[in-house]
């Protein structure tokens, strides 16, 4: 009970700031790049490189690599979603609401619960492989649902995460020790970077008409893209267990909390940046959160205290 409460402590105020949005976008019609455009090219690339410099090298390797493949994988449910529940939804819209699962935003106050504030560098290795595969390849699919092919392609080049990866691995690599002072400012920044990306969240969601949501649809939606996506992580992290074994238990602790996080705002946030079906992807954004919020804290009473 006490991690229960822990927990819903470190969500419900991240989880506020989508009111918050929704507020300042009605009230005040914010634009949505005031928030976006600070998250994707200064926040967020500071908080990864941080994290990755003091992450364990063996684990920025293999947590990514079944991160990656697990995200990867989840094209396929997408697709057969596609053909059987979802026949009317765009592909790559489908596919984007299957592959991109909210690591950062919604995981770093989940694992500060769980496992201390210190646990959040595993977690970024986590976010690394989703990220590899929905800053890349996610990105694309989002791209697509408003360009051609070739312009989808062009807007690769301005991807972020694609440079700040690369600074990332070249401070590990090189060794570059950053100092213990800037920790608590990190910590505050994970916090900030949450917050935000639930704003933006919030900001999209003004342009929704409630009354209209089919929740039965997206509740059939959204279940089995959690079904599939716990099929899929078995598969990945049990065959590594029982192979190599390889992590700590807290490592597999966290990766088996992926299936069960919502589709990740980032989603909100490229569709923002590319003014494409903005309302749409924070509709679903939104609808996995609160399923998130009753499945996580489930999942989390059978983990060891």
């Amino acid at each position: 009970m006490d991690v229960l409460i822990e927990l819903y402590k470190n969500l419900l105020p991240v989880l506020a700031f989508i009111g918050v949005g929704y507020f300042l976008k009605k009230r005040f019609n914010i634009n949505p790049n005031f928030i976006s455009n600070p998250l994707v090219f200064l926040l967020l690339p500071v908080l990864v490189i941080y994290n990755i410099s003091e992450a364990d090298t063996s684990k920025i390797v293999i947590i990514p690599i079944i991160s990656f493949l697990i995200a990867l994988a989840m094209n396929l449910p997408a697709l057969l979603a596609r053909k059987t529940i979802a026949k009317e939804e765009d592909i790559n819209l489908l596919k984007s609401s299957f592959t991109f699962f909210n690591v950062l935003f919604f995981g770093i106050p989940v694992v500060s619960a769980l496992f201390g504030q210190e646990a959040t560098s595993v977690l970024i290795c986590v976010y690394l492989g989703t990220a590899i595969y929905g800053d890349i390849f996610g990105y694309f699919q989002v791209a697509k649902t408003k360009l051609s092919t070739k312009e989808a392609c062009k807007e690769l080049a301005k991807v972020p995460f694609i440079y700040v990866f690369i600074v990332a691995i070249g401070i590990k690599i090189w060794g570059v020790e950053i100092p213990d002072e800037v920790d608590p400012a990190m910590n505050i920044l994970g916090w900030v970077v949450s917050c935000l990306g639930m704003m933006i969240v919030g900001v999209h969601l003004t342009d929704v008409d409630f009354r209209k949501i089919k929740i039965p649809y997206f509740a059939k939606l959204l279940g089995f893209r959690t079904l599939s996506a716990i099929v899929i992580s078995i598969v990945f992290i049990g065959g590594e267990y029982l192979i190599w074994e390889s992590l700590d238990t807290e490592d597999y602790l966290m990766l088996i909390l992926l299936p069960f996080l919502p589709v990740a705002s980032n989603i909100s946030l490229f569709a923002s940046y590319l003014e494409t079906e903005e309302e749409r992807f924070s509709l679903v954004v939104l609808l996995s959160i609160i399923l998130s919020l009753v499945l996580v804290p489930a999942v989390s009473q059978f983990f060891p205290s």
